[in-house]
């Protein structure tokens, strides 16, 4: 063999032996736990009830949104599959304790009743306001202005609890209590205040964007960001192997640029975990 071409063979395998120990090293860490592996998916809890960070797409009737988005780069950094199993948002966590699915996405706050039962991976920070139809000219600057108004709500919700604690301080103020309207999911919630059936919705900011993007002069933004709190994804405490992978998955998407350009694609920029 010639010189040329046996230096050629060896080069071409040096490359390849380098390209291969990359990838090892660029995915390292990112293992799924076998159990995971051998069914070749996550199967993920998620409320598909709450545009636009989770939702069934109308035109191809499967789960869509920003949660969705990122539960796919999860698992793709993993080498498998995501799958969503839709639960009423007061349901997630009995749903994973009873073994319905691997793990929650579905922006759940990361809140410490809630760490006494799973471990979190936090993806972002969600703000929250008070949201009412567009011809209303109302402006809040607290829960506790609420008075006397009917609210609704996503039942189970961090957002639902702090409005039953601006209740008691409206109270104690002496002072006509809110009526929380507590409803399934948040989509349902929010088609409370559409039907004028309540005065005031409380969700995610964002929300009001991707509302009157379907709908132009639907709903307007009528309070500052009241509310800002942490959302992650959760698994049992037992699980701790299948934690580590999708923090560690999670890690890969922030340093390939993969979670920057999920943000840029749902408008969620101002969400990014620092």
């Amino acid at each position: 063999m010639p010189y040329t071409k046996l230096f050629k063979s060896i080069f071409m395998l040096v490359i390849g032996v380098f390209s291969v120990l990359t990838m090892s090293v660029a995915n390292a860490g990112v293992t799924a736990p076998s159990e995971i592996k051998s069914k070749g998916s996550i199967l993920f809890c998620t409320e598909l009830a709450y545009p636009p960070w989770e939702m069934i797409n109308p035109e191809t009737n499967e789960p869509d949104g920003f949660d969705v988005e990122i539960a796919a780069a999860i698992a793709k950094g993993m080498g498998v599959s995501s799958e969503h199993k839709d639960i009423a948002f007061d349901g997630l966590i009995p749903a994973l304790q009873a073994g319905q699915c691997d793990a929650i996405i579905s922006g759940l706050a990361n809140r410490p009743a809630r760490r006494e039962v799973v471990d979190f991976v936090d993806y972002a920070i969600a703000g929250n306001s008070l949201l009412t139809k567009a011809g209303s000219s109302a402006q809040y600057n607290s829960l506790e202005d609420l008075s006397g108004l009917k609210v609704s709500v996503a039942v189970g919700s961090y957002l639902e609890d702090e409005l039953k604690t601006a209740n008691e301080k409206i109270a104690a103020a002496g002072k006509k209590k809110m009526t929380i309207v507590a409803l399934s999911s948040g989509t349902d919630a929010f088609q409370q205040l559409v039907a004028g059936l309540a005065d005031v919705y409380l969700g995610s900011t964002d929300q009001a964007g991707y509302f009157n993007k379907q709908k132009p002069g639907l709903v307007r933004i009528a309070s500052p960001q009241l509310l800002t709190l942490t959302v992650g994804m959760a698994t049992l405490h037992k699980d701790k192997e299948l934690h580590n992978a999708i923090k560690a998955s999670f890690n890969h998407m922030i340093e390939s640029g993969e979670y920057q350009k999920i943000l840029d694609n749902w408008g969620f920029e101002a969400l990014a975990i620092q």
